[in-house]
């Protein structure tokens, strides 16, 4: 005979009361959820059918983003190096197909927002820093050695907006020309105040190769299966912007040659390189090749300068490319051909055919820096303002439908020529306020450079004063400084550089060689 203890009895109840339990709440989580994401689905398709369901389904994709920057700022960093390194400024159209990237520009039904989406991505990022800052009790935000040059061109900025306002400027004109000083300065301090390891600076630089990887898959794409190889009628394959990202990683090979060999990131450009010229060629953007040539002497004469035992070897790589490239350029300027095609672009920005295209660009912008200097002229000092159609004494020809040219720009408003545009609305003192910013960067560049230990770090603030050289020169020629990626770009250079002293160590990884 069985005999049960009343205290087993009383636990089994008690275990078939809480399986009870806890079978109700598994119930009612059940019927939660399922209430939960039956009214989602309906929440969402109603909203698909009103705004689009592209929109709503990138709802998760940007909650997931916001949680990741909230939890890791550094991974806002990145991401705004991979928007300005890869993604297009406008809807990337390939086969009849447009891919929308509503990043640099709204959706249409929220086209007219005071910003754009990477603008709001920035100033959330800085948000989410600060918070990070104020839980550490590290301060708030730091400006470092070019907060002050920064402010006083930005200063300057809010005058000629103010000034542009007061003469009745045009107010969706003026916010269009100040956003890319804006995300300048946003990016610049972004750079400044997240990175605080040496290894990121590494990381950031496998995004500009494996980003440039990925942007001359798409440019051979294009040329193989868009054009077919028949490109003697195409004016470029890429935005124009994507050039100057070719040829500064064209520079980072050259200074991996010759100053520092970090040998992952050295091998792995090289694997790109030969497809990544083939593409720039295709892209035709005859600045960028003078311009890089003015990037790449600045950088190796300060290899030169910092390297005094290689300065034999480094003058007779410098006479051999002279001669080279001289060569190069007196043979094959006059050739037909896709290999001609540098040459050509070279000797066309001084010297263009009469019966080219080229021809009638140069002419373009030299009527139009004539009637820049005119406009000049009518308020030196103090300069147009922001939001007027600069005067045109030689009246410029329409390059396309609505006043916009072929990169949707006001080009009554956004010249080609943004140093000259710089001076026509700022006048002298933003002029020269410009300059100090430029001239700031690059004087404290130099000097971080001479004190900097560590190789690395080293060969990236050479490539970093030879890539500002490349963006002002481009920028005398078309719109680099108006450009939203170019100037993100910059601006996160800006940052880096300045941020290199305090990441210095003598320590070598070994890997390195």
């Amino acid at each position: 005979m069985e005999i049960r203890s009343p205290l087993a009895s009383k636990g089994r109840d008690t275990a078939s009361l809480l399986l009870s339990d806890r079978k109700r709440s598994d119930l009612f989580l059940f019927l939660s959820l399922f209430s939960g994401m039956l009214c989602l689905v309906f929440l969402l398709v109603a909203g698909g059918i009103s705004i689009g369901f592209g929109l709503i389904l990138a709802i998760p994709v940007i909650l997931l983003i916001v949680a990741l920057i909230v939890r890791w700022p550094m991974f806002g960093f990145y991401l705004i190096a991979v928007s300005a390194l890869a993604i297009d400024s406008d809807p990337v159209v390939v086969k009849s197909i447009t891919i929308n990237f509503y990043l640099y520009y709204w959706p249409t039904g929220l086209t007219g927002f005071i910003d754009r989406p990477i603008g709001l991505l920035m100033l959330f990022i800085l948000l989410v820093s600060i918070c990070h800052n104020l839980l550490k009790r590290q301060g708030v935000l730091h400006g470092g050695k070019l907060l002050l040059p920064f402010l006083f061109f930005m200063l300057c900025v809010a005058y000629g907006v103010a000034y542009g306002l007061a003469t009745h400027g045009d107010f969706k004109i003026i916010v269009l020309e100040i956003r890319p000083f804006e995300y300048l300065f946003l990016s610049y301090l972004l750079a400044y105040n997240l990175i605080r390891h040496r290894d990121q600076i590494r990381h950031f630089f496998w995004l500009v190769i494996v980003c440039a990887g990925v942007r001359t898959l798409y440019g051979l794409f294009i040329v193989v299966f868009v054009f077919h190889g028949h490109l003697a009628a195409q004016h470029g394959i890429l935005p124009h912007e994507e050039s100057f990202f070719f040829v500064a990683l064209i520079l980072l090979v050259i200074l991996f040659s010759l100053h520092y060999r970090y040998r992952p990131q050295f091998y792995a450009a090289l694997c790109i390189l030969p497809f990544l010229l083939v593409v720039l060629v295709a892209n035709n953007r005859r600045a960028d090749y003078l311009a890089f040539l003015v990037g790449a002497a600045v950088a190796l004469f300060l290899v030169f300068v910092v390297k005094p035992h290689t300065r034999k070897r480094l003058i007779a790589i410098l006479v051999v490319c002279a001669i080279l490239g001289g060569g190069y350029v007196a043979l094959f300027s006059n050739m037909s051909g896709a290999f001609a095609e540098p040459a050509r672009g070279i000797v066309s920005i001084f010297k263009p055919d009469p019966s080219s295209s080229d021809y009638l660009s140069n002419l373009y912008r030299t009527n139009e820096i004539i009637d820049l200097k005119y406009t000049v002229m009518q308020s030196p000092l103090i300069g147009y303002g922001f939001g007027k159609q600069f005067l045109q004494p030689i009246p410029l020809g329409d390059l396309g439908a609505g006043n916009v040219d072929l990169n949707g720009n006001p080009f009554q408003y956004i010249p080609h020529n943004n140093i000259y545009w710089i001076w026509m609305r700022l006048g002298a003192i933003g002029y020269f306020a410009f300059w100090f910013l430029i001239g700031a960067v690059i004087v404290r560049g130099c000097q971080i450079m001479r004190r900097l230990k560590d190789p690395y770090l080293q060969l990236v603030s050479i490539y970093i004063i030879g890539v500002i050289f490349i963006e002002i020169m481009v920028a005398y020629a078309d719109y680099q400084l108006y450009i939203f990626r170019n100037v993100i770009y910059v601006g996160l250079l800006f940052g880096i550089l300045m941020k290199l002293p305090a990441l210095d160590t003598k320590e070598v990884n070994p890997t390195d060689g």
